[in-house]
């Protein structure tokens, strides 16, 4: 199995699971790979090769519910063409923007991704980890998107219901994600200079909810006029 490399990190394929581990030793042919945490390198364990997959993706284009796959797949390879179908953001039913000049863009996280909310008390490996898989993910998403000197980021939580929500209580899972921008290079840097938000909304309901970032160019000679207090 020439993916399960010494080295390489794996995360969990269950959305609900936010496990990552890493290989520490695995020779061709071998029925079990020792691995360890990816974050502590603690707990290493034998656990079958059968349960590495190489996507996290089936090939019927369906997210795997078990095991674990390569962090690095989808960046090297890609799901399968209607997979790439299926995580196209939907349309968007309200123009953030309305009536404001620049260019605009769209960075659509994938669905059923693990959320922070400044509510959760979570252990801080744990916090760590979905945050680094959410910066992942924005990194990936924003692939496409130029280099932008200022930008005026709304991040959008789209819920799985139509229950009552505080959208600023996810603002570390938004921060995630503009951090992703930043390591993708769209951004410099995310301070007070270059980036206006991310202001959070709400959006339409989504099938085990997402966030979308709306990125709004603005120009390098001053704030707009509708930004000004």
């Amino acid at each position: 199995m020439s993916h399960i490399r010494n080295g390489r990190f794996f995360a969990a394929c269950h959305p609900q699971d936010s496990a990552r581990i890493r290989i520490v030793r695995y020779e061709e042919g071998d029925m079990r790979a020792l691995v360890a945490d990816a974050a502590t390198g603690a707990r290493q364990r034998l656990i079958l090769a059968s349960s590495l997959h190489p996507t996290a993706v089936t090939g019927a284009g369906t997210r795997r519910k078990s095991g674990y796959a390569p962090e690095d797949a989808p960046l090297a390879s890609g799901p399968p063409p209607a997979t790439l179908q299926l995580q196209q953001p939907a349309p968007e039913p309200t123009d953030w923007f309305d009536g404001m000049p620049g260019r605009r863009f769209r960075v659509a996280l994938p669905p059923r991704l693990l959320l922070l909310n400044s509510n959760q008390r979570l252990h801080h490996l744990r916090r760590a980890d979905i945050t680094r898989v959410l910066r992942r993910a924005a990194w990936a998403a924003s692939r496409e998107l130029p280099v932008l000197e200022r930008a005026h980021i709304i991040g959008v939580l789209h819920p799985d219901d139509r229950g009552r929500r505080d959208p600023a209580n996810w603002y570390p899972s938004f921060k995630a994600c503009v951090d992703g921008l930043v390591d993708q290079g769209v951004l410099e840097d995310d301070d007070h200079t270059r980036v206006v938000g991310p202001d959070m909304r709400i959006g339409h309901v989504v099938s085990g909810s997402r966030l979308v970032l709306h990125v709004r160019e603005l120009a390098t000679d001053g704030t707009p006029a509708e930004l000004r207090n």
